[in-house]
């Protein structure tokens, strides 16, 4: 009879350190889910920024191509025309002269082009920073 005891506390013993491994595996892989969830929405949230301005009509996100040295630009949302220019300094006046109150990105189109422009944007800004 002491062995059928013995062997019954073993078992639960057993069930008991299964039941804590399972517990202490759900709380560490829950743990890492919410970390990773709030990387995730560390990472998108300036994406999410200015996809709600652009949303909201604030932010005008352009898609680029180029025609005989001049990129034109469009509403990347809308396709409407939006304003062209030899570089980005151009396309910034052009854009404000037509759009004072909103503001402006570099979305898509011609890779080549995109990358050029936001080469000259950045270094527009470095040397604005630099004044």
């Amino acid at each position: 009879m002491e062995t059928i005891v013995d062997f019954a506390q073993w078992v639960l013993w057993i069930a008991g350190a299964v039941i804590l491994a399972t517990w202490l595996a759900q709380l560490v892989l829950k743990t890492y889910l919410l970390i990773k969830i709030k990387q995730y929405q560390t990472e998108l949230q300036p994406v999410l920024d200015v996809m709600e301005r652009a949303v909201a009509g604030q932010l005008i996100l352009l898609t680029v191509e180029v025609d005989h040295n001049q990129y034109l630009c469009y509403n990347a949302l809308t396709q409407e025309f939006v304003c062209q220019g030899v570089d980005v300094t151009e396309i910034v006046q052009r854009f404000r002269a037509r759009f004072p109150d909103k503001t402006v990105t570099i979305f898509n189109g011609d890779d080549t082009a995109v990358a050029t422009l936001q080469q000259q944007s950045r270094a527009r800004h470095e040397n604005l920073s630099l004044q």
